[in-house]
């Protein structure tokens, strides 16, 4: 994922659960036992460039705006039981 970044985010779950945005690494200290619904969402995203065609004519790179693109985005639920 050179071009692309990943991002992770916590789209349900309990209080305690966190996520590593970068990674999507979930850590937390549950407080009860029991049931606890999660769902994690991972969104690809890139950086594009608009750049001025008259400089690209002579070799030369001038940026004239960036913006962030999603490329997509995918939705996992799943159940943690905590004992």
């Amino acid at each position: 994922f050179d071009i692309e970044k990943l991002t992770f985010t916590l789209e349900q779950g309990p209080a305690w659960l966190k996520i590593d945005e970068a990674t999507g690494l979930l850590s937390g200290t549950p407080d009860v036992a029991g049931r606890a619904d999660v769902a994690v969402t991972a969104r690809v995203e890139r950086t594009v460039r608009t750049l001025d065609e008259k400089t690209l004519a002579w070799g030369n790179e001038k940026v004239l705006s960036t913006r962030t693109e999603s490329v997509g985005a995918v939705t996992q639920k799943f159940v943690v039981l905590v004992q």
